[in-house]
């Protein structure tokens, strides 16, 4: 086992024994945010033939001129067809999106024309291809419509859709399993006594990872349970997910529980404790082909943990580019400590026309909850970095925008 590693180390380290999951077909209406697992074509053009753009004519012919007549063959409505072809000096009348009839060569719109008994005249020049969607102007066959591993987004689905596809092939989503370790730590929905805390880690990350495509098994509190106990709870755990997370015990405190846990049910231990703070009490282990990331029970170092390792390898398992954004912002406030090891703050970043800025939010103590609020970026600060003043350029992480 490595112990203070560098964060890059340990990304590394857990995304090297990450492998996407299998792919699994859902039905189209239920497939947005989910991630494609295979690439899918065109099977035809779309439009598969010419279509009108306006409500209007269809015309044939070779000089079309201000004042020239056409005679109105016939109308077609929503849906139907023409019975012939057109030919010099006919017309048709055509709704948008109508098939055109064959020997089309533009469209006149229909406030452009004057009708006379079964003749139309127009007021206006119209050139051959005006008004005209042509065949493939769209998508055409054969042509890449989604690749594997994107992210499906309503208009994908509508893509998808136009082109009759029921079903998709997706990744099976990520099932993850929460634990809060701690003798204090009971779960949200009680009434904490005396010396106990009511387990908000557990909620955070089960949000988090449903955010990022997971679905959430388990969300459970160990509490004070035997060793015995804690075993059989964490191999349960580990039956149902794919990924289990655990907050909490992972310092090296008498009464923290993570390593011994881990040690307890053969998991081999990849790293513990990294140069970063908040969240340097984190770790990871693998048993069964399984990986179990611990993250710090402070519940700021808790969700920094998650962005920066938990996160990466829960977008892996989708075949997602695993790390967010890395932008340069410019700072609105200012932060006054100075030196330490490499620290992330917790930000909200917004871009407006001179580029991207960030607030440092308050409640930077590990311990405190109330910058996660409004969080929406970490700010990485390399190791010995002095006081952050107002306006500096930072580094900022993009959770979400």
């Amino acid at each position: 086992m490595l112990r203070n590693v560098k964060l890059e180390e340990a990304q590394d380290i857990l995304l090297s024994l990450t492998t996407s999951l299998p792919g699994e077909t859902v039905p189209l209406l239920q497939a947005l945010g989910r991630v494609a697992a295979r690439d899918v074509y065109a099977d035809q053009s779309l439009p598969p033939c010419p279509q009108a753009v306006v409500d209007g004519y269809a015309v044939c012919t070779g000089a079309n001129r201000a004042g020239a007549g056409y005679v109105v063959k016939e109308r077609l409505s929503p849906g139907k067809t023409a019975n012939s072809p057109l030919h010099s000096g006919q017309a048709a009348y055509v709704a948008t999106g109508c098939d055109l009839p064959t020997g089309t060569t533009a469209v006149a719109p229909h406030e452009i024309a004057r009708l006379s008994g079964e003749r139309v005249v127009f007021t206006e020049e119209i050139l051959p291809g005006d008004n005209i969607r042509q065949p493939g102007e769209d998508f055409q066959s054969g042509s890449l419509l989604v690749s594997r591993g994107i992210r499906l987004n309503p208009g994908i689905i509508s893509v998808l859709a136009a082109f009759g596809k029921n079903n998709v092939t997706v990744f099976r989503r990520p099932k993850v399993a929460v634990l809060s370790l701690g003798g204090g730590v009971v779960s949200y929905h009680n009434i904490p006594e005396p010396g106990q805390l009511r387990d908000s880690n557990g909620p955070l990350i089960a949000a988090l990872a449903l955010r990022d495509g997971g679905q959430v098994t388990n969300v459970e509190v160990a509490g004070g349970e035997s060793a015995a106990g804690l075993k059989d709870h964490l191999e349960n755990l580990m039956q149902q997910a794919d990924l289990v997370i655990t907050t909490g015990g992972a310092a090296a405190g008498a009464y923290d529980q993570a390593t011994y846990m881990l040690k307890n049910i053969g998991a081999h231990l990849l790293f513990w404790q990294i140069k970063i703070k908040p969240g340097s009490h984190s770790g990871a282990a693998i048993v069964n082909n399984k990986i179990i990331i611990a993250l710090s029970g402070n519940p700021a170092a808790c969700a920094a943990g998650y962005h920066l390792l938990a996160g990466p390898a829960l977008r892996a398992l989708q075949e997602q580019p695993p790390y967010p954004k890395v932008l340069s912002a410019t700072c609105t406030n200012s932060f006054n400590k100075e030196g330490g090891p490499r620290r992330f703050l917790q930000g909200y970043a917004a871009c407006d026309d001179k580029g991207w800025n960030v607030t440092i939010l308050p409640g930077q103590k590990s311990s405190m909850l109330q910058s996660l609020i409004r969080a929406n970026a970490l700010i990485d600060l390399p190791a010995g970095s002095p006081p952050v003043e107002k306006d500096q350029k930072v580094s900022i992480i993009l959770l979400y925008s």
